[in-house]
């Protein structure tokens, strides 16, 4: 029977991050040899990391990154529990892989809006660390012993010196990115419009009174709005209210949905006694300048 060395068992422990008992025992089945029983544990750590990839990741790091003021990505990498999120090398690896991702060339599915799961598949092929990201994941699931994934990615990536990105986290639970576009890119530098800027990414976050659907009201699914409509028509009819009322009650209570779910409509979250677009046309009128939303994306842990 071969000897096994503990400078081997420590070299093949640092090459896979495996356990000493795990390293030992694969350099004995494989005689010594540290490249086979890297495979080995490989074999074994991926066959594990299958079971774990079928449970619940609920936890985990919202990370956003930006390259410049009108580039950045939006990452959360999830795993089980609060244990491993607040683990030094699960952060090392978000910050590993949000670089990567922040500078690669990234699916069409992630640019400009919360990438699907079409899409976040798509993302894992990409080559990665002499492998390609899913690979790194399915490793590091064997390593820690939690299941990870992609949960969320949007890429925004302009070169428009007009377009502003704005990103805001919620402790560790809520990450927002909005993109605002000026009509002088001067206007950016001033603290009022950059104070702006959060305040509105404040705003989404918060959720109040609620998650916003879009922007303004063009942005509003169609199917949504008839379905709000007919609902709303039938509670009518069941109150009995006459036609001509029930029509003017469906009318004040679409006009309150727009006021929930479109963020330029919602109540400002510092000052409820002014919608959201009051104090963006303020700002701009003191500016001197145009300043609109076009855009955001709101990530939340668990969802």
């Amino acid at each position: 029977m071969t000897e096994i060395s503990a400078k081997q068992v420590m070299e093949l422990r640092k090459m896979t991050g495996a356990g000493m008992m795990e390293c030992k025992k694969a350099l004995g089945d494989t005689s010594g040899d540290v490249e086979a029983a890297v495979d080995l544990l490989r074999t074994k750590g991926l066959a594990k990391a299958a079971k774990k990839a079928d449970r619940a990741a609920n936890e985990g790091i919202i990370s956003i990154l930006r390259k410049d003021k009108n580039d950045g990505i939006m990452l959360m990498l999830n795993c089980e529990t609060d244990f491993v999120s607040r683990n030094d090398d699960f952060k090392a690896m978000v910050d590993e892989i949000g670089q990567f991702l922040l500078n690669a060339d990234l699916p069409e599915g992630v640019n400009g809006k919360l990438g699907d799961a079409d899409a976040l598949e798509a993302v894992k092929g990409l080559s990665f660390k002499g492998s390609t990201l899913g690979e790194e994941l399915t490793s590091a699931i064997a390593r820690i012993g939690e299941n990870m994934m992609i949960g969320a990615l949007v890429a925004e990536r302009s070169s428009d010196a007009t377009d502003w990105l704005q990103e805001y986290k919620h402790g560790a639970r809520v990450g927002v990115l909005v993109c605002l576009t000026t009509g002088n890119a001067a206007t950016q530098d001033n603290p009022k419009f950059q104070e702006l800027a959060k305040d509105i990414a404040m705003q989404i976050a918060a959720a109040t009174p609620q998650v916003p659907q879009s922007v303004d009201r063009s942005g509003i699914d169609p199917e949504v709005l008839k379905r709000e409509r007919d609902v709303l028509v039938a509670q009518a009819k069941e109150e009995g209210k006459p036609q001509e009322i029930a029509e003017k009650m469906v009318e004040g209570r679409i006009q309150k949905f727009y006021g929930e779910v479109c963020l330029l409509e919602q109540p400002f979250i510092k000052d409820d006694k002014q919608r959201v677009k009051d104090i963006v046309e303020a700002v701009a009128k003191e500016l001197g300048d145009t300043i609109s939303v076009a855009r955001f994306h709101r990530v939340q842990m668990g969802d």
